[in-house]
């Protein structure tokens, strides 16, 4: 479903659908549930793609990103991509990044700060809680 939101954003604003830049939305497709960073989705790319740059694969993620399909975040020094544009919560742990979809929560963050929600990053303890 992204896939083919992306692919018809791109044609409806006139990009052309160049191999690269497919199959960087076909990485996105199949890794971005997992928020991969920048540097694992050249990785995915280059198998097919050698020779692509970071510069290339950057710009065309900027262009996904201005075409709302999606977001971008810094953790631990690294760029990672959000394909949920929905308000939530990323909760990022050694284990992972969960997406947790919390109206509630957000409704309140957002009354509390009086902006709108995006995406909030929420470190948590591997350990239970006491």
């Amino acid at each position: 479903m992204w896939k083919k939101r992306a692919v018809e954003k791109l044609r409806e604003h006139g990009y052309k659908l160049t191999p690269q830049r497919l199959k960087l939305v076909e990485v996105l497709n199949k890794m971005g549930g997992e928020h991969p960073s920048l540097t694992d989705l050249l990785d995915e790319v280059r198998k097919e793609f050698p020779t692509i740059s970071f510069s290339t694969l950057y710009s065309n993620v900027l262009i996904l990103k201005e075409l709302g399909l999606l977001e971008l975040f810094s953790l631990d020094g690294e760029t990672h991509v959000e394909l949920n544009t929905n308000p939530h919560i990323n909760l990022i742990s050694t284990e992972g990044i969960t997406d947790l979809n919390d109206e509630e929560v957000i409704r309140l963050i957002e009354k509390k700060t009086g902006k709108k929600v995006r995406m909030v990053n929420v470190l948590v303890a591997n350990q239970p809680q006491d």
